[in-house]
């Protein structure tokens, strides 16, 4: 069996590929199997490291290992709140949080991952803390450049956002307010350079998103230092979410869910918080006794959403245990139905590939070629379509030349509905 961990290469290029030698295969040790065993793994060009992994079960005639199916069920819409400073045994008997729990599932063994406040907000965005230990404002700019939930969401066509309370406006750079209600270490979004920082909004915009039906894909949700209850009582805390987290329960319709949770418990504490998933594909009033972290979460949102996993996330499981056993089929509202793209044939290709679009109606629909960055390579059309419609790809780019060899994703947008499909383009 050849196994190959592509720990260090784009996130959205990862994936675990695990090869069987068929028969008939070079045996190791054998001038063939050294020359399979050269193959280019320099890791100064990692796409190209990405597509040879990628394509080497086409080009040797091996069989590639399906990996195990995630137990968390596909969702459209996920947020996650995140308050401050207070264990478990100090959050779960407020008032609104004790109904929620009744009505939700919750984690009675949950914890962050340190102290202070700032490395367990990077290991919620980033599956890391980066090195950071304190709660200092970062230096200007965005330093960080791996990946995260903003540029993962971006490079597979999904929709982010994050609302901050008091933030002053779109993009800001502020360490924090005058008023002291806002501060930059708990928005880690902000530290990372492969993002689109216009994303990061006050908290003001949420209700008009969700008056119109634009929920994004992923939400994050922080609220001011007074609210999240880092600098006021845990009721305080409570009472906002009473009057905020019902319409994000709403908001997130039949596939969807809220996480609520905190960054830590006080500082002289063990850091025992709590953590509650909420919304119709969780079982109500469930208790689970696995022991789940920052990173767990992270990886239980990644599997929900169909994001690759990345930092320590990738190493962890996800939550198995609270799902309903019965699957929701409604469709949410402001979600195209039966808008469906194939898988694209053939794949690994040369000179052309082809996915059969199935549209209900006529829609405007939007298809194009991404790389593993997310930079679009070709945009193939864009204008109203309907019915079974053909979209090709020959390989090439916007300016006509001819792509490099490589992982590409194919991305359409029908409608309200995204869909997107893995392209292996070869030589």
């Amino acid at each position: 069996m050849f196994v190959f961990d592509l720990d260090d290469i784009p996130a959205t290029c990862h994936n675990r590929v695990a090869f069987g030698r068929p028969s008939g295969a070079p045996a190791p040790g054998s001038a063939s199997h050294r020359d399979i065993a050269r193959w280019p793994t320099d890791m100064d060009h990692p796409r190209s490291f990405c597509v040879g992994l990628a394509t080497l079960a086409a080009l040797l005639g091996l069989p590639r290992v399906a990996a195990p199916a995630s137990p968390v069920p596909p969702m459209n819409h996920v947020v996650v709140v995140v308050m401050e400073n207070h264990s478990y045994d100090q959050t779960r008997v407020t008032p609104y949080v004790a109904n929620l729990i009744a009505q939700s599932a919750s984690f009675s063994n949950a914890w962050a991952i340190t102290h202070p406040s700032q490395p367990n907000y990077l290991a919620l965005w980033a599956g890391s803390t980066l090195g950071v230990n304190d709660d200092n404002c970062p230096a200007g700019g965005s330093p960080f450049q791996v990946e995260n939930f903003g540029h993962a969401c971006e490079a597979a066509g999904l929709t982010w956002k994050a609302y901050s309370e008091n933030l002053p406006e779109a993009g800001s750079p502020i360490c924090t307010t005058p008023d002291g209600l806002y501060a930059r270490k708990h928005d880690p979004w902000t530290q990372f350079g492969n993002l689109n920082h216009l994303n990061e909004v006050p908290y003001t915009n949420l209700a008009a998103d969700l008056a119109a039906g634009a929920l994004p894909n992923l939400v994050f949700v922080v609220p001011n230092l007074c609210d999240d209850t880092h600098n006021c009582a845990v009721g305080v805390g409570d009472t906002w979410l009473s009057n905020n987290l019902p319409a994000m329960i709403s908001a997130v319709g039949p596939r969807g869910m809220v996480v609520l949770t905190w960054d830590e418990s006080e500082r002289s504490g063990h850091n025992h918080i709590l953590t509650v998933f909420a919304g119709p594909l969780v079982k109500s009033g469930y208790v689970a006794t696995r022991r789940i972290d920052h990173y767990t979460v992270a990886r239980t949102v990644c599997d929900a959403l169909g994001l690759p996993s990345f930092g320590s996330a990738l190493s962890d499981s996800s939550v198995s245990d609270v799902w309903n056993d019965q699957p929701v089929t409604a469709v949410p509202a402001g979600r195209a139905p039966r808008v469906r793209l194939g898988d694209p044939t053939p794949n690994p290709f040369r000179t052309e590939t082809m996915a059969v679009l199935e549209l209900p109606s006529e829609m405007p629909v939007r298809a194009s070629v991404l790389d593993c960055s997310g930079r679009r390579v070709r945009l193939l059309f864009a204008e109203p379509r309907g019915g079974t419609v053909a979209v090709l790809w020959d390989g090439t780019q916007d300016d006509g030349k001819r792509a490099g060899a490589g992982l590409y994703f194919l991305r359409v947008q029908a409608g309200q509905a995204v869909l997107v499909r893995k392209l292996t383009l070869m030589r």
